[in-house]
C-alpha cells in the first residue's frame, strides 16, 4: 500500500518542524541507509545545519518520506519511525513533556503547543466514558495519513517512555480504509485499530492520565512553557498557512470588541461565506478558532499577576469579567483565579 497525499498540488504554506526531518534521517542511519539515497547531499547538509526552531515545508517532508518508503519497502514507515523517536526530535515540546508532572499535564502541553511540531494539525481532547481521547484534526484541504500515523505513534511512544509503563495499551480510530494486511506495525498500539471511522484519534484508559512523569521538573517546565509561548508567537508571525494568517489577524482584533466573521473576512479580502467554507474544510468553526486564540492569550495574560481580570477580559474582547470567567472555565475546567495560582 502506498500513500497518496496530495501535497504535490501545493500545501498553502504549511510546515513541519525540522525535527520531523531529523527523525527520518536518524531512522535511515539506524537502518544503515545514507541520507543521500533520498535527498541530495547539498540539501541534507542544509537541513541538518538548521537550528531546532527551523521549519520544513510539508510538501518536501512528504517527498522525503515517500522516497524512504520506496527504498525501504516499508509503506508504514511513519509507524516504524514513531517507535524510535527521541525527545530531541520534538524540540521544546519533547522537553516540556519530559518535565511535566503527569500524563494529564503532558496532554495539556500537546493540545496547547502542537503547532510547534507542525501547523498541519490541531489537537483536541475529551472524555468518553472511562477513556480519554486525543483527536487529530488536519487543517489542510487534503488528508495526510503519514502525518496522522506518525503523530499517533509518537504519542504512544512518549506516554510509555515518560512514565516507564510499557504495559499501557491504546485504541486507535482512523479515517483511512482498512489495509489489505494488518502486520506487526499495528501491534505497536496494543489495542483495537478501527479503520473507516469519522475521526483520527487515540483512546486510552482514563487512569493513565494520573501516571507521574518520571523526570518531572516543575520549575524547568514553567520556564520551557514560557519559551514555547514566545516561539508560538514568532511562528504565527511568519506562518504562511491560512490558519496562521487567521489567528494572527484575530490576535490584533480581540481588544477591539467582539470579533465577527464579517470583520475578519474583510481583513482577508474574502467574503464571509468563503472564510466560513475555508475554516469548515479544515474541520474548524469560526467560533472554535476565536476560542482557541482567546484561550492561548488568556493563559499568557494570567501569568502576569499585575493584570486585573477585568483588564484581561477587555483585552480578549469580552464585554465583562463574568463572561471571561465563564468562558475560561469552559476551556480549561479551571477558573482564571485557580489557573493564576497554579501558574
Amino acid at each position: 500500500m502506498q500513500f497518496h497525499d496530495s501535497t504535490v498540488d501545493g500545501s498553502d504554506g504549511y510546515t513541519v518542524s525540522i525535527g520531523y526531518v531529523r527523525a527520518l534521517f536518524d531512522f535511515l542511519e539506524q537502518q544503515g541507509v545514507p541520507e543521500h539515497v533520498i535527498c541530495s547531499p547539498h540539501r541534507v547538509a542544509q537541513l541538518m545545519s538548521q537550528d531546532t526552531h527551523a521549519r520544513c515545508g510539508v510538501q518536501e517532508w512528504h517527498a522525503l518520506m515517500a522516497a524512504a518508503e520506496q527504498h525501504l519497502q516499508d509503506p508504514w514507515l511513519a509507524l516504524s519511525m514513531s517507535a524510535h523517536l527521541k525527545p530531541r526530535h520534538a524540540g521544546l515540546m519533547g522537553f516540556m513533556a519530559m518535565t511535566s508532572g503527569t500524563l494529564r499535564d503532558v496532554g495539556s502541553v500537546v493540545v496547547r503547543f502542537h503547532h510547534l511540531l507542525n501547523d498541519v494539525e490541531t489537537v483536541q481532547t475529551q472524555q468518553e466514558g472511562r477513556q480519554f481521547v486525543l483527536e487529530i484534526r488536519q487543517l489542510m484541504h487534503f488528508a495526510s495519513p503519514r502525518l496522522t500515523l506518525l503523530t499517533l505513534g509518537s504519542w504512544v511512544w512518549y506516554a510509555r517512555w515518560l512514565t516507564g509503563r510499557d504495559d499501557m495499551r491504546f485504541d486507535i480510530d482512523l479515517t483511512q480504509p482498512e489495509p489489505s494486511m494488518i502486520d506487526q506495525h499495528w501491534s505497536f498500539f496494543g489495542g483495537q485499530i478501527r479503520f473507516g471511522q469519522s475521526r483520527n484519534a487515540l483512546l486510552g484508559d482514563g487512569r493513565y492520565l494520573t501516571y507521574p512523569v518520571t523526570q518531572q521538573e516543575p520549575l524547568v517546565n514553567r520556564i520551557l512553557q514560557q519559551q514555547a509561548v514566545e516561539q508560538m508567537d514568532k511562528l504565527a508571525a511568519r506562518s504562511g498557512s491560512f490558519l496562521g494568517k487567521v489567528e494572527r489577524l484575530l490576535k490584533g482584533q480581540l481588544d477591539q470588541g467582539d470579533v465577527t466573521l464579517a470583520s475578519l473576512a474583510a481583513e482577508l479580502n474574502m467574503s464571509p461565506r468563503t472564510l466560513q467554507n475555508r475554516l469548515e474544510e479544515s474541520g474548524l468553526s469560526f467560533r472554535a478558532v476565536v476560542d482557541r486564540v482567546r484561550k492561548t492569550q488568556a493563559e499568557v495574560y494570567l501569568k502576569d499577576p499585575g493584570l486585573p481580570l477585568i483588564e484581561i477580559a477587555l483585552m480578549l474582547g469580552f464585554a465583562n469579567q463574568t463572561s471571561f470567567q465563564h468562558a475560561f472555565k469552559r476551556w480549561t475546567g479551571k477558573s482564571p483565579g485557580e489557573f493564576r495560582r497554579m501558574a
